[in-house]
């Protein structure tokens, strides 16, 4: 049997392997709504045959409530995924993937996409639009006409003309495509979610469907109605709820098909399988600015497992669907600040501690040096450094905003917006005390209501083992 390819991992897939693809629109077993203050229920379930492609996708889109003024979008920074709050992937009564506040994670996995995908790609499909472009000014101080290839500022960028407002100001809307308007169901758009990026799972393996004997669903929790789904352009002008519509929401499942006698052999030479993949445990705790400015030690579990790397935000829990991006962010330390000099932001602090031993002998407090190892950790973060440190300046204000929304503010807007933290552990298991977070975050603007939310997400391993056609999953 060694001429059978390995094809469950797609790594190993020969190049020149004849495929046959088949294509189901699938629709949900199960669907609850969410509503203003509870999230929603949706569940797919998967035919037992062939192979499932990875890159299969949920089609969804929301429509407006009625009376609404403006427009409405998806958050640039994660699109369409504002919609799921937890996504589950089930073998019968095993689960392989469970992500409690996916959107979160996805929110960091989405800052790895290169600007020149998002507008080209990424704005049409999901509704991702991270793109940045310069700005150049109508005129310079003191009235002269502004030099062709003077750029004072920059921007988000979606391919739109700016429009005029009025007393020298201008924005950056939607593209018409984009926009979700009251009264326009049928025009509100529809996007995508490949089914890797809601699993880690299938980053790496095809599932044999025609192998598993079990029923295989797919389980979404919808975010709540109000304040979590969009981004309005003007003033909430309806009470109302931005519904998922039903009638566009469809799992499109690809089942790969290889030749009959080869898949069974396949079959056949790999009655009992077994292949590690990652998962992500999230810890999440609240805290107030004052807290995070003395210092948090928050034990985040792992206790006993193969954790590779750990990811930390910081999030503002009271922003609403009137900024940028809302409550998909993640907040460093205010610059404006008295004592700090200028255009630096508070002291951060930052440090992670398992096996009785820091990963790092002494905290990390350089901004420069935690991007470069949350680099190392998960890849390259497409952000300016006024985004990510809130460092530097030349974001533009209500000269240029974005759908409506001044884009250098603090909170609302994208200054220090999206500060990410994250490391590689470097010993691998980790003792019966688990992980401790040590993390300080000084001069952090005082925010009421919720606060903030720190999440953290650890990776670890898992394995699955196939035999006779049922599945069992275990910790690594």
């Amino acid at each position: 049997m060694a001429e059978v390819p390995d094809l469950l991992r797609l790594s190993k897939v020969p190049t020149n392997l004849a495929q046959n693809v088949e294509t189901d629109l699938i629709e949900t077993s199960t669907f609850q709504e969410a509503t203003a203050s509870g999230t929603g229920f949706a569940r797919f379930d998967l035919q037992q045959k062939g192979f499932l492609h990875s890159h299969s996708k949920l089609f969804i889109g929301v429509v407006a409530p009625v009376g609404q003024a403006g427009f409405a979008h998806v958050p640039p920074n994660i699109g369409i995924g504002s919609l799921v709050q937890r996504a589950v992937l089930k073998c019968g009564n095993q689960t392989l993937n469970e992500i409690d506040d996916w959107s979160h994670l996805h929110m960091i996995k989405s800052a790895q996409i290169d600007n020149e995908n998002n507008v080209e790609r990424e704005y049409y499909t999901t509704g991702r639009v991270m793109n940045f472009d310069f700005i150049h000014p109508n005129t310079v101080a003191g009235g002269a006409a502004r030099q062709p290839n003077h750029a004072t500022t920059f921007g988000l960028a979606n391919g739109r003309d700016k429009l005029a407002l009025g007393g020298g100001n201008f924005t950056v809307d939607s593209m018409p495509f984009a926009q979700i308007v009251a009264g326009q169901p049928a025009e509100a758009p529809v996007y995508s979610i490949d089914l890797s990026d809601l699993f880690p799972f299938l980053k790496t393996h095809s599932l044999p469907l025609y192998m598993i004997q079990q029923q295989m669903s797919v389980e979404l929790h919808w975010s709540q109605t109000v304040d979590r789904r969009v981004q309005i352009s003007v003033a909430k002008t309806a009470v109302g709820n931005y519904l998922i519509d039903q009638n566009e929401l469809k799992l499109c499942a690809d089942y790969i098909y290889y030749d009959g006698e080869l898949m069974a052999k396949y079959a056949e030479a790999n009655k009992n399988l077994e292949f590690s993949f990652p998962d992500y445990r999230m810890s999440k705790s609240s805290i107030t600015a004052a807290q995070l400015g003395v210092g948090q030690v928050r034990n985040v579990g792992m206790a006993n497992r193969l954790c590779s790397r750990v990811l930390t935000t910081v999030t503002n829990e009271t922003e609403d669907d009137q900024g940028i991006l809302g409550v998909y962010n993640s907040i460093c330390p205010d610059k404006g600040h008295a004592g700090l000099n200028p255009g630096d932001s508070g002291v951060v602090k930052y440090n992670v501690r398992y096996n009785d031993r820091f990963e790092f002998p002494q905290a990390l407090t350089n901004k420069a040096q935690i991007f470069s190892h949350f680099q190392k950790s998960e890849g390259v973060l497409f952000l300016p450094n006024e985004l990510y440190a809130d460092q530097m300046t030349g974001l533009t204000g209500n000269t240029q905003q974005y759908c409506r929304r001044n884009q250098v503010n603090h909170n609302s807007g994208l200054s220090g917006i999206l500060w990410m933290l994250g490391t590689r552990l470097t010993t691998g298991r980790v003792g019966t005390r688990g992980i401790e977070l040590h993390l300080t975050q000084e001069n952090q603007n005082a925010i009421g209501g919720a606060g903030y939310t720190v999440r953290t997400y650890c990776e670890y391993a898992r394995l699955a083992r196939l035999e006779d056609g049922f599945l069992s999953v275990y910790n690594a």
